[in-house]
């Protein structure tokens, strides 16, 4: 992969919208009451909703903001070069070899849109460096990062994407940093702590069969958050599906994402649950998308994990595997398999995203 994608991807996935935030209470209130209709997010349709991920740095809030908005920071995260001016209108420029210079092709260029000193940061791509794969959907893009205290040395860290529209162009760009900015989280996460994962490979560079790996904080306390991934109502009210759960091993997990669709083609039919602790872990078996005839006919599984986040607040995992196992067995689709994982590799964060809204319904006072 080019290295000036690598660069654009570390950089610019620590980018953050500050418009997102200065949205009124009432007009993110009626984000969240109504969540895209199921179809239309999980099954293809474009997705221009802000792109998020979440994640809890092993570090007091003042160094992790230190990685963000200085030089040095951004060093920590393997920038050999790096010029920061923070100030609105204030540039930072970055490079990542170090026999670069600040200001040839090589370099990328952002610019500082507005900060909050400690909580926030928002930024957008001025120049990108030669050989970004976008040629002008970044114009319309910005980002924003967003830094809470949970008050145990821990910090909340949440990245925004926003811009992205229903242009083919922009949502290859969303699809970069999807990969990108999950990339840059789990490097934020293991820099302060030994012993974290890391990120494998160069960002962008997913394994086309590997596990689907998804974090993101949800308003509310694990005992609430449970009953949204656990039970048909929650379900049908974040996605607005019919289902049938039964939450006991062998029970049915069945999403109907297209209730009027032939039969064994509605959504996760025959789909089981394969074991969960209360308010802890929930794991059940997941089929692939009807147009996948092969793929359809086996199953791979999700895990579902939860852990408290702070006052009122819940850290969801969510991990989706199955992918190499099955083509490893059956090569000649393998094909097919990757197909089926960049499927959900797009849908999950919209599914928790939806999550996300209808936990703030709850907890109007969370919604930033």
């Amino acid at each position: 992969m080019h290295r000036a994608i690598k660069v654009a991807s570390v950089a610019a996935a620590f980018t953050l919208t500050f418009a997102a935030l200065a949205q009124s209470d009432a007009q993110r209130t009626s984000q969240a009451a109504a969540p895209p209709a199921a179809d239309a997010t999980v099954f293809g349709a474009p997705d221009t909703s802000p792109l998020i991920h979440e994640g809890i740095i092993n570090a007091p809030i003042a160094e992790v903001w230190k990685g963000i908005s200085t030089a040095a920071g951004y060093k920590m995260w393997g920038v050999a070069q790096c010029e920061f001016d923070l100030r609105v209108g204030g540039k930072i420029r970055t490079h990542y070899k170090p026999d670069g210079k600040l200001g040839d092709e090589g370099t990328i260029e952002q610019e500082v849109l507005a900060f909050e000193p400690g909580r926030m940061l928002a930024f957008r791509i001025s120049k990108p460096p030669a050989g970004f794969p976008v040629k002008e959907a970044w114009r319309s893009t910005w980002s924003v990062i967003s830094l809470t205290d949970l008050g145990d040395g821990r910090t909340h860290m949440r990245i925004a994407g926003m811009g992205y529209t229903a242009d083919p162009e922009s949502q290859e760009m969303r699809k970069f940093f999807l990969s990108g900015n999950e990339w840059s989280m789990k490097k934020a996460q293991s820099h302060f702590d030994a012993g974290a994962a890391g990120p494998k490979g160069a960002a962008h560079a997913a394994d086309p069969l590997g596990a689907i790996e998804i974090e993101t904080i949800l308003p509310g306390p694990r005992a609430e958050v449970w009953q949204l991934f656990s039970t048909g109502e929650g379900w049908k009210r974040a996605m607005g599906v019919e289902n049938k759960i039964e939450v006991r091993p062998g029970g049915p997990f069945e999403l109907y994402f297209r209730a009027d669709g032939p039969a064994g083609e509605r959504g996760s039919e025959g789909c089981t649950v394969l074991s969960y602790l209360p308010e802890e872990l929930l794991s059940f078996t997941w089929n692939a998308p009807p147009d996948n005839p092969n793929a359809r006919k086996k199953h791979t599984w999700v895990v579902i994990r939860l852990d408290d986040a702070g006052a009122a607040r819940t850290r969801v995992r969510l991990s989706h595997l199955g992918f190499a196992d099955h083509a490893k067995a059956d090569p000649q689709h393998t094909e097919e398999w990757k197909t089926v994982r960049g499927h959900f590799a797009e849908a999950w964060p919209r599914v928790l995203e939806a999550m996300r809204r209808t936990a703030a319904l709850d907890h109007p006072a969370s919604v930033k």
